[in-house]
């Protein structure tokens, strides 16, 4: 090293520059002269003393020597056109600053001052087991791993927080915050002691005797983790390190505490990127945080439940004196003993009636004016609709679909035959009810919601019309009768029976139609009778019939010719070939129905084997009296051309003159659709407080209805939408990984510090502050010519360092293993260690504490020292 540093000097033959002076020591940059413990510096003060009077200006230097401190061709830092002198500042006005010399320029020069020539360590650079550090290792390690770990079972059990049912106490926002909180310390933790680790690691490895020494790659490691960046920045000494055992644990633990850091949320709950497969997943790994997207709560659906709910039964399904007494009204019955309930509930038929018919009507209206013309097969046109407590929306499914056209060539006239089923609205009472214990949407931070499907029957319409003319309605028309004209009065027709009308059990006269209606003995039915014909666009009911008569009866008069008259039986039962679904949010909720489904298990007449399909209610009749006179349905037979009876009359179906077949118009709903659709009112108010079985299976005297409601329970399906960790989407499960080796890692950097270091923590060398005091400390190298300024490059950042110690002195420095080695291939700190181990073991020599310290750190004493 001595010989190499003299050959740099070959420009100053005759006398030497203090700057480039350097000791007998070859590792001491402060330079010696005379005995080891004390430099002589006097002769190069005096020498360069007296170049004093020689000096140049500072311009003139300048302008002569421009580019100082570039190399020349000879490698000397200092211009070639001659050698710069240096000296001490003679000039009071000059302060002289320690441990520097001046020179000719002005330019600091580096000199030893003496209280810098023996470096002494002033502590060891074992800490104390108990010591702050250490322990504060521990701690952070030990809640990494204990954490890291608690997540990794929450991201696999995936517990519902708050949610609908799931009987958890603890809020839904509070749970995300806590996970927000608990995965930033666990973020700080992890990587705090991945960079401890690494710093112990490459400490140990430098300061073990023999080992393969560290590299500036090697020590770039740390910035890995705390500046993930950093890898596509200097990926110059990313490619010595990261292949290396030591390398493979620092970019797993920097790809985990990266993802850990991210701020942004989980892209997962996006629709519209789900499908760009590969870019998106890219996307969604570099900018989705794993414990927001597996850990942290968020809004999804549970599983699909099969459970058992109650709901509360107070009477039989459309139970007129049950729907009347519970009508609300601000009149009191005191005020109208007679009419207060009928009134009211008049009243609510037509205000839900209206609403109801008046949303399909412009659900068809939009399609038309759009030009998409709706199928004229009835499956595929507009489904039935309705509404429950303004915020519960209704949507009912045509069922026992049968073709118009078939129909009416089967029978020799236009037939419209329709069946609509609608839900069971006691089911979003149920979901209420306390007893079921069920959390609603508003409770789960106002985003829950949940989806229940019920195995209960549902209340069905259905609207049977058929084309008549004159003639074939003349048996059941009154002023078609002998004497009929006469007796007929119009204003008291409704109000009281009219003279010569058979009553029962004698049966009505017979029409052609008696068997599609089911009139006469065979079926239990008798025809209705009509006061008179209507006029048209006129409709008028019959609503008079007698026990068991489980019918409403509507004749109308269209425009057209073909039919002539139009005459509808309308009458309602409850299906089973349906099941009830209720969806609830905090936005609203929705109540549809799900039938003729060979896959539903829940379907009623799955469920119960002896189910009576067409079991028409005679109760409904009495409800859907009050409902056709609210709507204005009997107003022909004063012909009083109401809106209503108008607008029915124009859905006639088409009809074909060259082929004389009837088909469902694509432009326009039939008159039997518009009155299901009309009617489904009357559904929903008889289905609340009724039972979730077919029929009234309790004794009671008092008009099938209950003096207070009792409970009875029906098979469900229930599945939340409510608060949950896990992944929301299935792509998400890749940050499981993740999980798994944030808990593997800190796991084994606590197994490190418990089993490896002991407890001890030694000096992290890697450490700027400590790695800059042990540099400036140490003996200048070759290895990295050339890197003062621009910094190590190519083989420099793989070039192997070791700490060695100068026992003499107690001092730690850095050297390159390529420098100054001894004949059998040791570095000159270790030649020493060598002589005293043999020393100690023949008993000669006793040495200090930190010599002790020292030596023991340099040999590999447990199984993982090999790895270092």
């Amino acid at each position: 090293m001595t010989e190499s540093r003299e050959s740099q000097h070959t420009l100053l033959p005759e006398e030497e520059d203090l700057v480039t002076v350097h000791p007998d020591r070859s590792w001491n940059p402060l330079g010696r002269r005379g005995s080891p413990l004390e430099p002589d510096y006097s002769y190069a003060l005096n020498h360069y003393n007296s170049r004093e009077s020689e000096s140049l200006s500072f311009t003139d230097e300048v302008m002569r020597d421009v580019g100082l401190g570039i190399s020349n061709d000879s490698g000397d830092t200092f211009p070639a056109r001659g050698k710069r002198d240096s000296y001490l500042s003679s000039d009071p006005s000059q302060p002289n600053t320690p441990g520097f010399v001046r020179t000719p320029l002005g330019t600091p020069g580096f000199s030893a001052p003496k209280h810098l020539s023996n470096c002494r360590s002033r502590s060891t650079v074992l800490q104390r087991r108990f010591g702050w550090v250490p322990i504060s290792m521990f701690i952070l390690a030990l809640y990494a791993t204990v954490f890291s770990g608690i997540y990794l079972m929450v991201a696999f059990v995936k517990p519902r927080w708050g949610n609908v049912g799931s009987g958890q106490t603890m809020n839904a926002s509070t749970a995300s915050l806590l996970c927000a909180f608990f995965a930033k310390t666990i973020e700080l933790a992890y990587v705090t002691i991945c960079v401890a680790f690494l710093g112990q690691v490459l400490s140990r490895r430098a300061l073990t005797k023999d080992s393969r020494g560290i590299t500036i790659s090697d020590m770039n490691m740390r910035s890995w983790i705390m500046q993930p960046g950093s890898i596509f920045v200097r990926w110059e000494a990313v490619r010595y390190s990261a292949m290396t055992f030591l390398g493979l644990i620092a970019l797993t633990s920097t790809i985990v505490a990266m993802l850990y850091t991210t701020a942004a949320e989980a892209l997962g709950k996006s629709e519209r990127t789900r499908h760009y497969h590969i870019i998106a997943c890219v996307y969604y790994i570099l900018t989705a945080n794993p414990i927001t997207s597996i850990v942290s709560p968020k809004l999804s659906n549970g599983q699909n439940k099969s459970t058992i709910l109650w709901g509360q039964v107070q009477a039989s399904f459309a139970n007129p004196y049950y729907l009347s007494n519970n009508c609300q009204s601000p009149i009191p019955e005191s005020m109208d003993t007679k009419n207060r309930n009928g009134t009211c509930l008049s009243i609510e038929h037509a205000g839900a009636a209206y609403h109801n018919y008046q949303q399909w009507i412009q659900t068809w209206t939009e399609l038309i004016i759009s030009g998409n013309d709706t199928s004229n097969k009835l499956a595929n046109r507009p489904k039935p609709t309705g509404s429950m407590w303004d915020n519960t929306t209704i949507t009912g499914t045509w069922i026992q679909v049968q073709d118009i056209t078939e129909l009416s060539q089967k029978w020799g006239r236009m037939v419209n035959n329709i069946t609509m089923a609608f839900p069971h609205t006691g089911i979003p009472a149920a979901a209420m009810d306390e007893k079921n214990g069920l959390s609603q949407p508003q409770e789960a931070s106002g985003e829950g919601k949940y989806n229940i499907e019920a195995g209960v029957p549902s209340p069905a319409v259905n609207v049977m019309c058929a084309g008549m003319n004159r003639s074939e309605l003349a048996p059941i028309v009154y002023t078609a009768w002998p004497n009929g004209s006469a007796n007929f009065n119009a204003t008291t027709w409704t109000e009281s029976a009219a003279p010569y009308i058979p009553v029962y059990p004698a049966w009505l006269n017979s029409t052609v139609v008696d068997s599609f209606f089911g009139f006469g003995p065979e079926y239990g039915q008798e025809p209705p009778i009509f006061g008179t014909y209507p006029d048209e666009y006129n409709t008028i009911i019959n609503i008079t019939g007698v026990w068991p008569a489980n019918a409403v009866y509507l004749l109308g008069k269209p425009e057209s010719s073909e039919p002539e008259y139009v005459m509808c039986a309308i009458r309602a039962k409850l299906t089973g070939v349906c099941s009830t679904s209720y969806d609830a949010a905090s936005s609203g909720a929705a109540l549809y129905t799900l039938c003729e489904d060979s896959s539903n298990k829940l379907q009623y007449n799955k469920q119960v084997s002896n189910f009576v399909e067409g079991d028409w209610s005679p109760d409904w009749k009495n409800v859907a009296g009050d409902w056709a006179s609210a709507l204005s349905l009997g107003s022909g037979i004063t012909s009083a051309d109401a809106s209503n009876e108008r607008l029915i009359m124009q859905m006639m179906p088409l009809y074909d003159n060259t082929t004389g077949k009837y088909t469902l118009n694509p432009k326009l709903p039939s008159i039997g659709e518009a009155l299901a659709v009309m009617s489904g009112c009357t559904l929903i108010l008889g289905t609340q407080h009724t039972p979730f079985v077919q029929g009234w299976n309790y004794t009671t005297e008092n008009n099938d209805t209950l003096p207070e409601p009792v409970y009875q329970h029906f098979n469900a399906k229930l599945q939340v939408a409510g608060y949950q960790s896990g992944g929301s989407e299935g792509w998400q499960d890749v940050f499981f990984v993740v999980l798994v080796f944030a808990f593997i890692t800190s796991a084994g950097c606590l197994v490190f510090m418990i089993i490896e270091a002991r407890g001890h923590q030694v000096t992290d060398f890697t450490e700027p502050q400590n790695l800059f005091a042990l540099a400036v400390n140490s003996p200048q190298s070759s290895r990295l010519h050339g890197a003062c300024g621009c910094g190590p490059e190519g083989h420099q950042m793989n070039e192997r360092w070791f700490i060695g110690m100068e026992e003499n002195d107690e001092h730690y420095y850095i050297r390159a293993k390529a420098d100054g080695t001894d004949p059998d291939g040791r570095s000159p700190g270790y030649a020493r260690v060598a002589t005293i181990d043999e020393e100690m073991e023949e008993g000669i020599n006793s040495v200090s504490p930190a010599v002790n310290e020292f030596r023991r750190l340099s040999k590999r004493g447990s199984w993982l020292g090999k790895f270092y």
